[in-house]
């Protein structure tokens, strides 16, 4: 079918990024639950606030996949904290990833943000290397510092080294993903010849999300995208270029500039723009002029988060595949 996203043979990257250009991803947790109904049936199910009904999340990944979207996004929760009220998708990310590889066929898988301080390098290097290979290039690996002090001691962690752990664990996993790594430069007891395998068949895009205790030219160097919190049009438009002054400072190419909003889609089709905190309200007829206010700033992708729709998801996604889509996202054809 040649309107829809096949198997690339490019770098995966090129499906999530066109310099001047947006595509369009979804977050998740794939419910409404912060929507008027959403949250009666998460009182009906006797559910905490910010944990999600994800009883549809297969059935809502194959459709997100099938439409055309360019990215899934999830998060790293290792913990729910009622002081913050979200449980992300629950399922842990890193499985959760390998099983949503084998379940879609063209959508990148990205994470939005795998909380780096907290992980053991060696593991993560071997499990992001082993998606990247079972799921034919499609992972973009998004690190975070992460923001829930209750976790880091849970983890016997210093919450304030966070910074220079992430840099560390970052240095190590891209040490880790060499041929013929050199491991003993960050492990002085081991011997020559230690190898993680398997090593990713291409290179793995990393997206740093926020700024994780880092200088933006920090980021502009070692990442290949920078993820950004919410923010209204103007705003992005300053953190634009804001990251376009790094990358120039740091003499690199241009790298994707990633955002995300939660969209309340209004049953009402005609109705207009109506702000929110990290989004707003629209109706699906004025839903691609608001889109295309973020594009003609420069941002290159946009995620969904679907969590406050007044429509349900499936209904949401289908609306803005058929109206909104097209409008956005890179095609690629049938070789």
């Amino acid at each position: 079918m040649p309107d829809e996203f096949n198997k690339f043979t490019m770098n995966p990257f090129d499906k999530l990024y066109k310099p001047g250009k947006m595509t369009l991803g979804i977050e998740f947790p794939l419910d409404n639950d912060w929507s008027s109904e959403g949250n009666r049936k998460r009182l009906e199910d006797n559910r905490p606030f910010g944990v999600p009904d994800i009883s549809n999340h297969l059935a809502f990944a194959k459709q997100i996949d099938d439409a055309g979207f360019a990215a899934l996004w999830m998060r790293d929760v290792p913990v729910y904290d009622p002081n913050f009220g979200d449980g992300a998708q629950l399922f842990d990310t890193l499985p959760y990833l390998g099983y949503l590889s084998a379940a879609t066929k063209n959508i990148l898988l990205g994470t939005a943000a795998i909380v780096l301080p907290l992980q053991q390098p060696i593991k993560l290097a071997k499990a992001a290397a082993t998606i990247e290979n079972l799921s034919d290039g499609r992972l973009l690996l998004g690190l975070g510092l992460g923001d829930r002090p209750v976790e880091f001691p849970m983890y016997n962690i210093d919450y304030n080294k966070r910074p220079e752990i992430f840099r560390n664990n970052l240095d190590i996993i891209k040490e880790a993903w060499k041929i013929n790594s050199d491991l003993n430069s960050k492990y002085d007891f081991l011997t020559s010849g230690i190898e993680v395998y398997p090593k990713p068949k291409k290179d793995i895009p990393l997206v740093v999300a926020g700024h994780s205790g880092q200088s933006i030219n920090w980021i502009a160097k070692n990442a290949q995208a920078w993820f950004n919190y919410p923010r209204p049009v103007a705003e992005t438009l300053e953190n634009r270029k804001y990251w376009c002054n790094a990358l120039y400072d740091e003499d690199q190419a241009a790298k994707p500039y990633i955002t995300a909003i939660h969209l309340n889609l209004d049953p009402n089709d005609n109705a207009t723009f109506k702000p929110q905190r990290f989004g707003g309200t629209v109706g699906i007829n004025h839903l691609t002029e608001y889109l295309k206010e973020y594009e003609n700033v420069g941002v290159n992708h946009m995620a969904i988060n679907l969590r406050k729709s007044e429509r349900p998801v499936s209904e949401a996604i289908a609306k803005i595949k058929d109206v909104v889509l097209p409008e956005f996202n890179i095609r690629f054809e049938t070789a």
